[in-house]
């Protein structure tokens, strides 16, 4: 196995400045934004089956809509960002996302809403792609991996709100009400980085740039990139699946009462913010970030075999582990794009893109297979295969080749050369 995403010298990592801590932190309230107005729409499940006249299957293609808008922009706003700078096209998006799950709320029909999941994903993808090339620029050669899973925890942070939070808001309002409220807060958080964000000192090709055919060649035939998108594949989609329908399958299937089976939802996303913190923080000493990629994949997978087998009183336990393993993976699969030298720093969001977009595919076909799979086979069949395409996709990471990588503890503020 090839561990090739920097060398494998433990190593403390520089610190960064406080520049750089409050760039992230205005960056990882956005995430939390993002994610909580991305998962907040299975609180409203009950509702929407009712008001609409939809089953299972209707509602696992709301996860998959949001995720199909998402998978679409990836790329196109690494572009994007690149031609008219990065801050400008990351403010962008968020502010799309918040109008566009503020108008979920305002569906006259499952129609209307499923075109706004999309166009809500679309938002989304030009955040998160641009949002982690917004924190490596800041954090490359200085703790990357562990500014990256704070960002990773800011995901967990909205997952959590937006399945378990957001379940009490539409209980105390309505459900329109509540995607109302998550997207208005969106906006706002789009508006303040908008005025609030800065790229480092010396970036200028940050600040917008013209676009090289010769450049968008080269990293969109990036092997690298390639191979660590085909690794997460299987568990990224699984995650969404299970993250989103793991309360509903604990009510319908084991009997759980929604209490205990929205517990199960919030264990899903908070286990990823010690998981993503931990695991950054580790991989940044040890810096074994293929090693670290496959180990909590199948860690996330060890979790999706257990749900349907476990005990109903350690669902919970399940949970964890899925949302833990999702989160480290995530943590250090994020700085792949920035540690690699042959990507100049105003394309580090077109490379997060393209590895994104390739995950994102996952994200799209793996919750609609589960949505065909649970009325076809049963949910226990269903979760196995989950836990089986993840460890499958996780094993693609051992074809990693060896690359040149930033020398460690060297930010990144200059343009780099093709």
């Amino acid at each position: 196995m090839h561990n090739s995403v920097v060398g494998s010298r433990p190593t403390e990592p520089r610190p960064a400045g406080a520049k750089a801590w409050a760039m992230l932190a205005l960056v990882t309230v956005g995430f939390v934004m993002m994610t909580l107005n991305w998962f907040n729409i299975s609180t409203t499940f009950g509702d929407l089956a009712t008001e609409f006249d939809v089953g299972i299957p209707s509602l696992a293609l709301l996860i998959s809509a949001f995720v199909v808008g998402y998978g679409l922009m990836h790329v196109p706003a690494g572009f994007l960002a690149a031609k008219i700078g990065l801050r400008t096209a990351l403010a962008a998006g968020l502010v799309l996302q918040g109008v566009t799950a503020a108008g979920s709320g305002l569906a006259r029909n499952y129609e209307q809403l499923l075109a706004l999941r999309i166009v809500s994903g679309v938002g989304a993808s030009v955040y998160a792609g641009l949002g982690i090339a917004a924190v490596s620029i800041w954090f490359v050669g200085r703790a990357h991996a562990l500014a990256l899973g704070l960002v990773s925890a800011a995901f967990s942070l909205g997952v959590a709100i937006g399945l378990y939070t957001w379940a009490d808001l539409v209980a105390a309002t309505d459900w329109r009400t509540a995607l109302i409220i998550g997207g208005v807060l969106c906006i706002i958080s789009g508006l303040a980085i908008a005025v609030f964000y800065r790229v480092p000192a010396g970036s200028r090709s940050l600040h917008g740039t013209a676009l090289s055919s010769s450049e968008i060649r080269q990293i969109l035939q990036n092997r690298n990139l390639w191979v660590f998108g085909l690794a997460f594949f299987g568990g990224y989609g699984a995650y969404f699946a299970a993250s989103q329908l793991i309360s509903s399958y604990a009510v319908d299937e084991r009997g759980i009462d929604v209490g205990q089976a929205n517990i199960a939802s919030l264990v899903v996303g908070l286990a990823g913010i010690p998981g993503s913190i931990l695991v950054g923080w580790l991989s940044d000493r040890l810096r074994q970030r293929t090693t670290f990629v496959i180990g909590q994949l199948l860690l996330m997978s060890a979790g999706l075999m257990l749900v349907p087998f476990i005990a109903p009183s350690w669902l919970w336990a399940a949970a964890f582990l899925i949302g833990f393993g999702f989160n480290g993976c995530f943590a250090v699969w994020q700085t792949v794009p920035g540690e690699d030298v042959s990507i100049p720093p105003h394309h580090i969001a077109t490379a997060v893109g393209l590895m994104l977009t390739i995950a994102g595919v996952g994200g799209f076909v793996v919750p609609w297979a589960f949505g065909l799979l649970v009325p076809a086979l049963g949910y226990t069949t269903a979760w196995v295969c989950l836990a089986a395409v993840s460890s499958a996709c996780a094993c693609i990471a051992l074809a990693t080749p060896r690359r040149a990588t930033r020398p460690l503890d060297t930010p990144l503020t200059t343009s780099a050369t093709l």
